[in-house]
């Protein structure tokens, strides 16, 4: 399933609020998320980011100040993918839907959640020759989440590339650096862009081993 609420409706929620520091707050987050959606530039993005979490107090509930932040990174890398890779038909980039996965021999499939994917569409599920699980806040939780997501995935589709991107980096270097073996990239996305390039590169590598 996709998102069903999408960082633009947490915007507009704001915008009509009955709080006139809601609505303030609101029309500032509008123009900051129609400057990083026109140019991809992650300082743009990040400014974003940072002031979803400087206005946090004033903004609401904890879960509706995270999930909007989450949402964002995940729409993020996905018009990434969608404007700097090249992706050929039948494949195509999904944000928010679900994998099905199955153990070996079975028929039975379940659906698994992945933040965003490059591969087809049958029936309800994706087909990924690319998943990607995207963490605003890295911690050892969301590390361990992702990691099964990505161990889930390739039980059943071998081959798929698995990638995750984060922003902040919460947990054990030496965990994290453990976890490197089972992932094919981990990129850290900064100011700067240098490990997006290299995660954009990543992506357009994996697809075209299938050319």
């Amino acid at each position: 399933m996709t998102r069903r609420k999408k960082p633009v409706d947490y915007i507009n929620d704001l915008c009509s609020s009955n709080s006139r520091r809601k609505r303030k707050i609101g029309r500032k987050l509008k123009g900051l998320y129609t400057a990083w959606t026109e140019t991809l530039e992650p300082l743009s993005f990040l400014r974003f980011l940072e002031y979803i979490r400087q206005t946090k107090e004033q903004i609401g509930a904890a879960q509706f100040f995270g999930k909007f932040r989450a949402y964002s990174f995940e729409e993020y890398v996905y018009h990434l993918l969608k404007r700097r890779v090249w992706v050929s038909e039948p494949l195509d980039v999904f944000w928010g839907k679900q994998v099905g996965v199955s153990s070996e021999n079975s028929e039975e499939v379940y659906g698994i959640e992945v933040d965003i994917a490059i591969g087809t569409l049958r029936e309800s599920f994706i087909v990924p020759e690319v998943v990607v699980e995207a963490k605003v806040e890295l911690d050892a939780s969301r590390l361990k989440t992702a990691l099964a997501t990505f161990m889930l995935v390739k039980t059943r589709y071998m081959t798929t590339r698995c990638f995750l991107v984060y922003v902040n980096q919460e947990l054990n270097p030496a965990l994290f650096n453990l976890s490197r073996k089972w992932v094919d990239g981990i990129f850290k996305f900064n100011t700067k862009g240098e490990d997006i390039a290299k995660f954009v590169k990543a992506v357009q590598k994996a697809l075209e081993r299938k050319r």
